[in-house]
């Protein structure tokens, strides 16, 4: 994979840590994980439970990748802009179990593609072919959610990324 691609990641911010999400599989065979679209919608909306809302200083963040594909509205709106186009979303609600606070402006997504790494083909945002759970981002895109002022994600060349 030659520049201007980079590996995207989520971090925790320098202060405090972000919320962990628990979800309910609705069916044992649906991967959010491994870039091959859904034969059948899951139902909606998807309800998630946030963990560790007890501990101080948490935070919600832009975007999960675990236990399944979570965005912000924010960040939703800045990949379609910046032209990103194979995004199979559902509406999510992300629900706080000690305060019993609904947080409603997400999405659950599946991110449908693989490339290899050899011919990203252009392609703007994409799982990598030889290990899917490595999602690939063109520089265009990393741009634009940086003019954005979304400042909750990790972007690293692929020479540096070890995972």
């Amino acid at each position: 994979m030659s520049p201007p691609y980079l590996v995207l990641r989520v971090e925790d911010p320098q202060e405090g840590a972000r919320a962990r999400l628990h979800y309910k599989r609705d069916q044992p065979s649906r991967s959010w994980m491994t870039g091959v679209a859904f034969s059948s919608p899951p139902p909606t909306p998807i309800t998630l439970e946030l963990r560790g809302t007890d501990e101080e200083g948490w935070v919600l963040g832009d975007l999960w990748l675990t236990p399944i594909c979570v965005m912000s509205h924010r960040l939703h709106a800045v990949l379609k802009q910046a032209g990103v186009d194979n995004l199979a979303t559902y509406p999510a609600i992300l629900r706080d179990p000690v305060t019993e606070t609904d947080h409603t402006d997400f999405v659950a997504f599946n991110l449908v593609g693989r490339r290899p790494k050899a011919d990203p083909g252009g392609a703007l945002l994409f799982r990598l072919e030889e290990a899917v759970n490595v999602i690939v981002i063109h520089d265009t895109v990393r741009r634009a959610i940086e003019d954005a002022g979304i400042d909750t994600l990790t972007f690293l060349e692929p020479e540096d990324f070890a995972g």
